[in-house]
């Protein structure tokens, strides 16, 4: 999954979830539309047994520096990653991602079909400066089949209490997984989506996309 999606505001979250604690800072959240690592975004996570909805920065520190923003689901059960998916799993709540055509660089918005919430699995890790949230990633559907290699591991609404409150590691890897063809919609969007300056509803907007140069005809 590429670095960018589309962040909604605090109160779409509170009305789109259920959740028996709400920080105030996420209530103030305003919608984002090139949302980028580091950037704070809405989790929802189980805080002492009860659904807390807060904001951490997207991407968790490295031992070695840098910042994860993504977690692979084959290396769910190993280091760095073992002790998180036991004690700090998430939800992520988005409208949409984009992902680039590698050959033109041609951004693609993805969104649910339905126009629902994309909730998405997560991790988080709490420390002095806040919550850090990573995204899990899976291998491509259809949906996304011919764009990237790998996608978001998208939850549906009956999977959010297992994910949340599961304690078999088998179990909770086995819910991270390609969402089912026909769940996400894609079109090509412009280029300004990849400055991270640049924001605005007009981001998501869909275009023509690039279409490759046609190759000269030998002469000789």
């Amino acid at each position: 999954m590429c670095g960018r999606g589309v962040r909604p505001e605090g109160a779409e979250l509170v009305e789109g979830l259920e959740a028996e604690l709400v920080d105030e800072e996420l209530r103030a959240l305003p919608v984002r539309y090139n949302l980028a690592p580091t950037d704070p975004l809405g989790v929802l996570w189980r805080d002492e047994g009860r659904r807390r909805l807060s904001v951490a920065s997207w991407g968790v520190p490295r031992r070695g520096g840098g910042i994860a923003i993504n977690a692979r689901d084959d290396r769910l059960r190993s280091s760095p990653w073992a002790s998180l998916l036991r004690r700090g799993r998430a939800v992520v709540p988005l409208r949409g991602f984009y992902e680039w055509e590698r050959l033109q660089r041609q951004p693609w918005y993805f969104h649910r079909r339905d126009g629902g919430l994309l909730l998405l699995a997560g991790l988080i890790l709490g420390d002095g400066d806040g919550l850090h949230a990573t995204i899990v990633t899976t291998g491509p559907s259809g949906d996304i089949g011919g764009i990237h290699d790998r996608m978001p591991a998208v939850l549906e609404p009956d999977m959010i209490a297992p994910w949340l409150e599961g304690e078999d590691p088998a179990m909770l890897v086995d819910l991270v997984r390609p969402a089912p063809e026909g769940t996400l919609l894609r079109y090509p969007v412009g280029k300004a989506v990849g400055n991270v300056r640049n924001d605005g509803p007009e981001l998501v907007e869909p275009v023509e996309p690039v279409r490759p140069r046609p190759q000269q005809a030998e002469l000789f």
